[in-house]
């Protein structure tokens, strides 16, 4: 068996196993038909597709692991392969590849007291393939190396005691070319074996900004991280939970909190409360005085919201002389998050009439992301 379900009953892991098993089993059985481009390699990293034979003893080998009785690693490169089985047979048989029954045996030709309520009722909500992607793995991170690397190259510290993400972990799905650069960074940051020169390494290593560009481009990956962390990661729950709704002055100390901690050592700063002259802007970004930017938060609850984006950013650019500004709305709910979809085009018009670059970022703080085993369409996954 994978060792995945830290903590659970034999029967649970059992029963779980023998789901697997069966979805393995179809996707070895229609695979074999077809040339090993067509589904075989389509499973794994782009990186890793050639090598057929080899790929093709990995899969075996995969499968036999989730029979045995025996407890084995479940890399990443396992969970990546896994993952993708589970979602061709489901997409595949357009979600009508079935379960249950495999289920409900399993569990009739087994003592079950040692069962939890909480195990009986997840082994029963199982129908699908894509149910099990939800039981089989606590998060995606490795999905997500790529937009997880790009992160760890602005800021090392931020990806290890932020995001808790060991890339080392990972080294298996990062491309030949990739990891080489990982390993520089290592070195950079490890000259001795993980020496104690580690902070002021990185700072070597992080000292990358060579245009206004550069600039722009981490100001965004910010915004995207916050954003990511809410949505994703369960962030929501510190802004809107059953002790009501976060004002917007918290979600401003939140968002600075995290901010400074991103950019320690990048040579970049953050202010906050700054005062243009025409009002106060909540956050002024710069590094030296050639690359500014301005953000500002709003809550979807406000009723002006829009006002925000439309007049009270431009005048704060305008008076501050910057050309880069984001406007962020955190959407309380899901109705506001898709109405206010429309802003992003409303930016781009701004952009023109100002010669500013705007950029507006709406984050979903509503919580009612389900978890992936619940998902039956792409929109319903949250990432736009």
């Amino acid at each position: 068996m994978l060792d995945i379900f830290y903590g659970n009953s034999k029967v649970y892991k059992k029963v779980i196993h023998e789901a697997l098993d069966i979805v393995v089993e179809h996707f070895m059985e229609v695979g074999s038909s077809l040339e090993y481009d067509e589904i075989y390699g389509s499973v794994f990293p782009l990186h890793k597709q050639d090598a057929e034979n080899q790929r093709l003893d990995f899969l075996k080998k995969l499968h036999k692991e989730i029979i045995d009785n025996f407890s084995h690693e479940f890399s990443p490169l396992k969970e990546f392969v896994l993952y993708h089985i589970l979602l061709f047979v489901h997409e595949g048989s357009e979600g009508t590849f079935l379960l249950s029954n495999t289920i409900q045996k399993s569990l009739k030709k087994r003592e079950t007291s040692s069962l939890d309520e909480d195990e009986l009722t997840v082994l029963n909500s199982i129908k699908t393939p894509k149910d099990l992607i939800g039981v089989c793995f606590e998060d995606l991170d490795f999905l997500q190396v790529g937009q997880i690397f790009d992160m760890y190259k602005i800021n090392p510290k931020f990806v290890t005691d932020f995001l808790h993400v060991d890339l080392e972990y990972y080294k298996d799905l990062l491309p030949d070319d990739i990891l080489s650069e990982y390993n520089q960074i290592q070195e950079y940051l490890n000259p001795e074996e993980k020496s104690t020169k580690q902070d002021t390494d990185v700072k070597a290593v992080t000292e990358t900004i060579n245009s206004k560009d550069d600039f722009y481009k981490k100001v965004d990956f910010l915004i995207a991280t916050f954003k990511h962390y809410i949505e994703h990661k369960k962030g929501h729950i510190l802004f809107n939970n059953k002790m009501g709704q976060a004002k917007e002055k918290q979600v401003q100390a939140t968002f600075g909190m995290m901010a400074n901690l991103a950019l320690q050592e990048s040579g970049i700063v953050i202010s906050p409360e700054v005062d243009t002259g025409r009002g106060i802007v909540d956050f002024q970004i710069s590094k030296g005085s050639d690359c500014q930017a301005l953000v500002e938060l709003k809550l979807g609850n406000h009723g002006r919201y829009k006002d925000g984006l439309t007049y009270q950013l431009p005048i704060y650019l305008l008076t501050e002389q910057v050309d880069y500004g984001v406007f962020v709305l955190i959407c309380y709910t899901k109705e506001i998050y898709e109405e206010a979809k429309s802003l992003h085009e409303k930016a781009e018009e701004l952009s023109q009439k100002y010669k500013k670059k705007i950029r507006f970022a709406r984050i979903d703080a509503s919580g009612t992301l389900e978890s992936a085993s619940k998902i039956r369409t792409e929109k319903g996954m949250g990432f736009d």
